[in-house]
């Protein structure tokens, strides 16, 4: 029996070694299997461990495969099973410009926690919160799917603490008062039929975007979402599913919105003859809603860039008023609604939250004057 530099017997297969590490071993058919630790009982615990998966059929032999090897597989191979095309490109994205350079080189098996949190430690310090998720989904979803196919035994980015950050902050939320101000400031800005829109239905910007004009159903007043618009350099514009299941809905069309949808579809019309062969719309895009002069599909940065210019002459006259992105134009529709008694899972369908929690949280400073609202109902009944 092994004993160790203080000559106290070792429990049967370890021993240790010159610089004080201890090692456990043992063969089953064959072949040799082997742990290391800086303690007998961690060890002892973990090679009995092991000794029972190998002999029960429960381990999978980690193979040698490179952590830049089996990202090229599972992305390929794997994940156009599960995701969208666009989320396929997020991935990508965060691999090539965030985890590459850091463990391109490595061996899978060789990935520890450590280095995993060492990762986000330092992307948290720089990066946004989407940043880090994304960087999160492709590790840990690389290495679910090697210990579904018997290449590792644990997912070492299974425990990993998400760094806190500071929240992001919220979406700048319209008064009604503002409302009526910046819906006034729309009058001539080539964009105000879009930017109306979607202040009136809360749709996102790729949403409307990606609408087509199949996609409006005038007889039934409904706008159907079945896409998002995506750019990507070198591939240009398409279009993909939307953000989640629940993104692709139906959308109520109040008379307001199918007045300036008519009216739009009335000027594209125009635009386009008379530009005729100046008219340019993309290949397979060529039934979109909103587009530029030309015809081709609108960039996010197109309508960030109007609603700055927009804010910017309002602000001229009324200091203060907040800055406004498509995404406060969201928030303000379903404040709007909310405030004037709209139930939240009405609202949660509207806006394609997958759950109601979602919604609750994101309103929740309606919900207060809302609720004070419904307990005067009552007043006297007690």
């Amino acid at each position: 029996m092994a004993k160790d530099k203080n000559g106290k017997e070792l429990p049967k297969g370890i021993a240790q070694r010159k610089d004080g590490l201890y090692m456990g071993r043992f063969t089953h058919n064959g072949e040799a299997y082997c742990l290391y630790s800086k303690s007998v009982k961690k060890l002892e615990k973990d090679l009995n461990n092991l000794r029972y998966e190998v002999e029960h059929g429960l381990y999978a032999k980690e193979t040698n495969v490179s952590f830049d090897s089996w990202f090229k597989t599972w992305i390929e191979e794997y994940k156009p099973l599960t995701v969208k095309r666009g989320t396929l490109i997020v991935y990508q994205n965060a691999y090539d410009l965030y985890i590459k350079d850091k463990f391109a080189k490595k061996k899978l098996k060789d990935i520890r926690a450590e280095h995993i949190q060492k990762l986000y430690n330092e992307l948290n310090k720089t990066y946004s919160r989407s940043v880090l998720l994304s960087v999160s989904q492709v590790i840990n979803g690389m290495f679910k799917q090697a210990i579904e196919n018997g290449m590792l035994v644990k997912n070492p980015a299974e425990h990993i603490k998400k760094p806190k950050q500071y929240s992001e902050s919220v979406k700048e939320v319209m008064t009604k008062e503002q409302q009526d101000i910046f819906v006034k400031a729309l009058e001539g800005s080539r964009l105000r039929i879009l930017i109306k829109v979607a202040l009136f239905t809360g749709l996102r910007s790729g949403e409307l975007r990606g609408l087509q004009w199949e996609d409006i159903d005038f007889k039934n007043s409904l706008i159907h979402v079945n896409h998002t618009l995506k750019y990507v350099a070198k591939e240009g514009f398409f279009l993909d599913q939307p953000k989640t299941k629940t993104s692709k809905r139906d959308v109520p069309m109040l008379e307001e919105v199918a007045i300036l949808l008519k009216k739009q579809r009335q000027q594209q019309n125009i635009t386009r003859i008379a530009l005729g062969q100046r008219y340019m719309p993309v290949d397979g895009l060529e039934s979109l809603v909103f587009t530029t002069e030309k015809g081709r599909p609108l960039q996010g940065g197109s309508i960030d860039a109007e609603l700055k210019r927009i804010c910017k002459g309002i602000q001229g006259m009324h200091p203060g008023f907040p800055e406004i992105s498509p995404h406060s134009l969201r928030h303000t529709f379903a404040t709007r609604g909310i405030e004037n008694g709209m139930q939240l899972k009405v609202m949660q369908t509207i806006l394609g939250h997958s759950t109601l929690a979602m919604t609750s949280d994101l309103y929740s400073h309606v919900l207060p004057d809302i609720k004070a609202q419904e307990m005067r109902k009552i007043q006297g009944l007690f």
